[in-house]
């Protein structure tokens, strides 16, 4: 577990950068929101790290991002609802700012925009040496 002083500081710079920060103050993992976006991060192998994928809040509920191959949507308990460009573009902008928060190193593939939760491409659909929907 890490020191409370170590929580603390992490809590306090994002709290500086703009974030909430919601959990008990003294444990390893918390979540921190910023323009109805949400992600749990964690403190593993003395590094603090994002754990699952973000999330984005509408209408009150949390939706994670699916690629369809033709279009992204948010997706919560089988329901999906079409993404918004401006959407994206926050989902997007609050995953960096998190990364550069805990000093993750971005990857190419991640610099070109959000990584989706769900990838869900329709030419999958019916192949024979496929068992995806």
């Amino acid at each position: 577990m890490a020191t409370d002083s170590d929580v603390s500081d992490i809590r306090k710079e994002f709290q500086q950068a703009g974030f909430e920060v919601f959990g008990e103050p003294n444990l390893d993992a918390f979540e921190v929101k910023k323009d109805d976006c949400v992600w749990t991060v964690t403190r593993k192998d003395n590094r603090w790290v994002t754990t699952g994928p973000p999330w984005f809040i509408r209408r009150g509920e949390r939706y994670e991002l699916e690629d369809r191959g033709y279009q992204h949507f948010w997706f919560r308990d089988g329901k999906r609802v079409p993404v918004r460009r401006a959407e994206l573009d926050t989902l997007h902008r609050f995953v960096e700012e998190v990364r550069y928060v805990l000093g993750i190193k971005v990857l190419y593939h991640e610099s070109l925009g959000t990584t989706n939760a769900r990838s869900v491409y329709d030419r999958l659909t019916g192949r024979p040496d496929r068992n995806l929907v």
